[in-house]
């Protein structure tokens, strides 16, 4: 069984789920009451947006290498990072890490393609949405990622900071998520949406929709990591 280091903590809601999820998962593969080796280094999600939301890059993945060295010291076999924002810098992290790092990105890129869709919506924080790491990864499996105009990104962005990293469900913000998604579908034709922020399953749900397929980054990040806890 594999050791996995995670970097959580960016936000704490999500990475609650994480921990659960992988728990969850890995003893569904197994059918066992055992659970998976895991090591979690918490960060601090003010500092590191900081450094996003600035666009101190350099400054980013030095915070985040730093962080990586402290999991790679206990001797974890793969790193995964708890968050999509963060992977505006993951191709510079993945060369200076002495252990491989599973990409959300390119696991739901994968699942994307599997899933025979080609023309894909994206929500998440600012940077996730204008930032292209994930239209450079989703070009590689044809596939068109298509954000929504300035305002609704500002507006996007306001309510994933101010209310979903804190688990705060508002019906109203629901309600024009859902409106701004419907507008994507309606104007640029998407088959799908990346939920491109680990919080937003909080609010959005497959359910909520009938046209469009929903890909939820944080369930499928976790099975790219069981497989990895499970490989051999």
């Amino acid at each position: 069984m594999k050791k996995i280091g995670l970097i959580g903590g960016i936000g704490p809601e999500s990475s609650i789920e994480y921990y659960r999820l992988i728990i969850k998962g890995f003893q569904e593969k197994r059918n066992t009451k055992d659970y998976p080796e895991l090591i979690i280094n918490s960060i601090n999600m003010t500092q590191m947006l900081d450094y996003v939301f600035n666009n101190q890059l350099d400054k980013l993945v030095d915070f985040l290498m730093e962080r990586i060295n402290d999991l790679e010291k206990t001797g974890v076999d793969y790193i995964a990072i708890a968050s999509n924002t963060p992977h505006i810098v993951f191709d510079r992290l993945a060369k200076k890490s002495n252990t491989p790092l599973i990409s959300i990105v390119e696991a739901t890129c994968k699942e994307i393609k599997d899933n025979k869709i080609n023309r894909v919506g994206l929500l998440g924080t600012k940077s996730t949405m204008t930032n292209g790491f994930y239209n450079n990864v989703a070009e590689k499996y044809g596939i068109d990622v298509i954000i929504p105009d300035n305002d609704k990104q500002d507006y996007i962005h306001n309510k994933y900071m101010t209310e979903l990293v804190f688990n705060k469900i508002v019906p109203e913000t629901k309600l024009r998520l859902i409106q701004i998604i419907k507008e994507l579908k309606e104007k640029e034709s998407i088959e799908g949406l990346i939920l491109g922020g680990t919080e937003l399953p909080l609010i959005l749900k497959q359910s909520d929709f009938v046209d469009i397929k929903i890909f939820n980054t944080t369930e499928i990040h976790v099975e790219s990591i069981v497989a990895k806890i499970l490989e051999n």
